[in-house]
């Protein structure tokens, strides 16, 4: 089986770090006092910023962020699991030079130091359809809607992993958990 996997809120704890970040920046670069909104949507509207602000504080800081991501827990086991079992593992990221340097870099230079095995890396995608037609992927899991809504549109199944800014969303298979995407390969796999 191949399967495609999405980087930022999938396998790592981007938006989380985001958060943890701007909260930070917003104290000791902006002088401010910090989350006044911890129900907002958009982590702007969590630090009460101008739309405006989140180019600024991306082009500070993203890079570092991303970088910096946690490993979300037994993503390394599971995945490494899968690719041993012969399942081929390849990520497919939106990340962008727009604020990073060198996103495909990035993206290697993290999963190799977490110790995920991979056998191929994809960056700066649009919808990631191409990439899951081209790599034949038999499975895709992100968690963006709209990433999963293409992806399945061109007969692909996907998973989607469940974060806070996606849990009303009802169209898709949901997993909470490494655990849960395992269990759903060897099902799909012995099926």
């Amino acid at each position: 089986m191949v399967i495609g996997i999405d980087m930022d809120d999938t396998i790592c704890s981007t938006n989380e770090r985001i958060i943890i970040e701007a909260d930070k920046y917003d104290k000791e670069v902006l002088g401010g006092s910090g989350i006044k909104n911890i129900d907002a949507y958009e982590f702007t509207e969590m630090m009460g910023w101008p739309s405006e602000m989140k180019g600024q504080f991306f082009a500070d800081k993203l890079e570092h962020i991303m970088d910096n991501a946690e490993i979300k827990e037994n993503a390394k086991e599971v995945i490494n699991k899968l690719h041993d079992e012969g399942n081929k593992i390849v990520f497919i990221s939106f990340r962008k030079g727009k604020y990073i340097k060198d996103p495909y870099l990035l993206t290697k230079n993290w999963l190799d130091r977490n110790g995920v095995h991979y056998d191929k890396i994809y960056v700066d995608t649009g919808s990631k359809v191409d990439e899951c037609i081209s790599e034949n992927v038999n499975l895709f899991i992100d968690d963006k809607e709209s990433h999963c809504e293409d992806v399945a549109s061109a007969g692909i199944d996907v998973l989607l992993f469940t974060n806070a800014y996606n849990h009303d969303e009802k169209r898709f298979r949901r997993v909470d958990n490494w655990n849960q995407v395992y269990d759903y390969v060897k099902e799909k796999n012995n099926g």
